[in-house]
């Protein structure tokens, strides 16, 4: 008697590869998020390099990195099968990303401290800061994007999946 052929399980064939796919994407992208920070720039279609700092003392001039505590944020928010969300808890995240004004209110405290720095650096901008008659500064911060809809990402995730549905219908 011949060997009779069983028809594969594809409903868990395609649950296991959901919950895989998943899976990479959280990994992958975050990963390639971070990437950013190593980068000095953001990958969509093309690779973008962030603006340097204007008085960086860096050697390597490498910028928002230095405590890499926005770079260690980055996570995944949400992920199903629909849609995965990332983002980045830390507070100044949002401003880095996108560029933007900030205005920062002069206290006495501020102007103490810009006294403290003028004195530990030398830095003359400190002390014209301690003794402005200004009460606020607006300062322009660039836009570093380290996170967002990405071409080349999505392009990576879809050459994924293909190889992956390939190779699980040969293993059937």
């Amino acid at each position: 008697m011949g060997k009779i052929n069983q028809t594969p399980d594809f409903l868990k064939m395609a649950a296991g590869l959901k919950k895989d796919a998943v899976r990479y994407a959280s990994v992958t992208g975050v990963n390639f998020f971070q990437d950013s920070f190593q980068n000095q720039g953001f990958t969509d279609v093309a690779f973008e390099a962030w603006d340097k700092k204007a008085n960086d003392i860096d050697p390597e001039g490498k910028v928002l990195i230095k405590s890499s505590f926005l770079l260690n944020s980055i996570q995944v928010f949400d992920a199903n099968e629909k849609r995965i969300t990332f983002g980045s808890d830390a507070e100044y995240a949002e401003i880095h990303n996108n560029g933007g004004i900030v205005k920062i209110t002069i206290t006495e405290s501020s102007r103490k401290y810009f006294w403290f720095m003028f004195k530990a650096t030398g830095n003359f901008m400190w002390k014209a800061m301690a003794l402005t008659k200004k009460t606020s500064f607006s300062i322009k911060i660039p836009k570093r994007q380290f996170i967002g809809e990405s071409a080349t990402l999505m392009n990576d995730y879809d050459s994924w999946l293909k190889t992956e549905i390939l190779k699980r219908f040969k293993n059937l």
